[in-house]
């Protein structure tokens, strides 16, 4: 039997096997010629962008990625001798209109000695990444403002704790005081109580909520917001 008829079946094997990878992969993966148009595509690519084979089959690749990312793949293409691989954060586009963000990896595919003849794109969906990227942005944002709060509370603990002490020490020798200053310092007394309170709250602070005030300004509504629950001494959460 002839080298050329022997090597046949196994270049079929290969390709098959090529093929199963493409199909197999993970990752969404676009085949482009070089005129930017999708020649092949994968399940995961499918799935990702909701298109299916033949609906997208030599369609331009601006179906599914930005104008701008397209400018930019067009370069690259042009450049062909100095393209290697380029790896972005960007967009793309479902067949439903939403825009998903993805990192995409730009590879160019060479036949041979002959330059350039079409472009690999493999698409890496971040929507969960973004998703886990807020959440601990959030947690960072919450942990920040509790900090603060608790540095509030502190800064206003102090004063009133004086103040407080003096007026109730006032109040002790109130049969030397007349009723007009009695009922004076009992409200001092009760306006202090409360804004200690409001302090206290200040830094258990889990999801604050602000409201409008005057002049359109927003402002945070301690009563709206939400709390961590002060435990009693039995261990029960306290009635706030």
């Amino acid at each position: 039997m002839e080298p050329a008829v022997k090597d046949k079946p196994r270049r079929r094997e290969s390709r098959d096997h090529l093929a199963r990878v493409f199909e197999s992969f993970p990752e969404a993966l676009l085949s482009l010629d070089t005129g930017l148009r999708i020649v092949m595509m994968n399940a995961a690519a499918e799935e990702l962008t909701g298109f299916r084979r033949p609906e997208i089959a030599r369609r331009r690749v601006n179906a599914v990625i930005s104008v701008a990312q397209l400018r930019y793949m067009t370069g690259i293409v042009r450049e062909r001798g100095g393209f290697t691989t380029a790896s972005f954060i960007t967009k793309i586009r479902s067949k439903e209109g939403v825009e998903i963000p993805v990192r995409l990896v730009v590879s160019p595919l060479r036949r041979g000695r002959r330059g350039l003849s079409g472009i690999l794109c493999v698409v890496s969906d971040l929507r969960d990444v973004k998703r886990i990227q807020g959440k601990l942005f959030e947690a960072e944002r919450l942990a920040a403002l509790s900090e603060i709060a608790a540095g509030l509370s502190h800064a206003i603990n102090n004063p009133l704790c004086a103040i407080l002490g003096n007026t109730q020490l006032l109040l002790m020798e109130s049969d030397r005081l007349d009723a007009g200053a009695v009922k004076k310092l009992r409200s001092i007394e009760r306006e202090i109580s409360r804004i200690q309170r409001v302090a206290e709250r200040l830094p258990r602070i889990t999801r604050p909520a602000s409201s409008e005030y005057v002049g359109g300004r927003r402002m945070l509504d301690i009563e709206a917001s939400g709390h961590v629950r002060r435990r009693s001494s039995r261990g029960r959460p306290a009635k706030q």
